[in-house]
């Protein structure tokens, strides 16, 4: 986990740099979309591992910063397309996002049903083979022994 979550983090932090300097040397705002993909994309991971639980402490400060500093990058990018004139192009592109997080998340989840759903059949498949490989032997002995006795 702490991996994982330093690799947030680091995505996080070349996403606000990268986007800091679009914004000081350029004003089309439109190459920053790139970079709101990647802090869209960091959020959605930030929360799955912060709803994991399992994140030690360390590493629970570090998604907690994570999390502030992309909310501060997104009010940033926010005024960068208010000033811009680009309100309109914002909304748009904060309910492209949204729709996008959505679908991970769907996806997350799927992955993480079927992960169970392998493991019960895992199970399943486990128990009639004990029973297969135990029990079937045991009673063909117990039969074989009673039919030896009463002949």
């Amino acid at each position: 986990m702490i991996a994982e979550i330093s690799a947030i983090v680091a995505g996080v932090n070349a996403a606000t740099s990268a986007i800091k300097r679009v914004a000081e040397t350029t004003n089309d705002i439109s190459s920053i979309s790139s970079f709101l993909s990647t802090l869209g994309g960091a959020e959605v991971e930030l929360a799955r591992a912060q709803n994991s639980g399992g994140l030690s402490e360390a590493d629970a400060v570090k998604a907690a910063l994570a999390k502030k500093q992309i909310q501060e990058t997104m009010q940033e990018v926010k005024d960068l397309f208010m000033v811009s004139g680009n309100g309109q192009l914002y909304n748009e592109a904060m309910a492209a996002m949204a729709e996008a997080r959505k679908a991970k998340q769907l996806e997350l989840a799927r992955k993480v049903a079927a992960k169970k759903q392998f493991w019960k059949e895992v199970k399943q498949y486990a128990a009639i083979f004990g029973v297969v490989i135990i029990l079937l032997p045991m009673i063909l002995a117990l039969l074989i022994n009673f039919l030896v006795k009463n002949t």
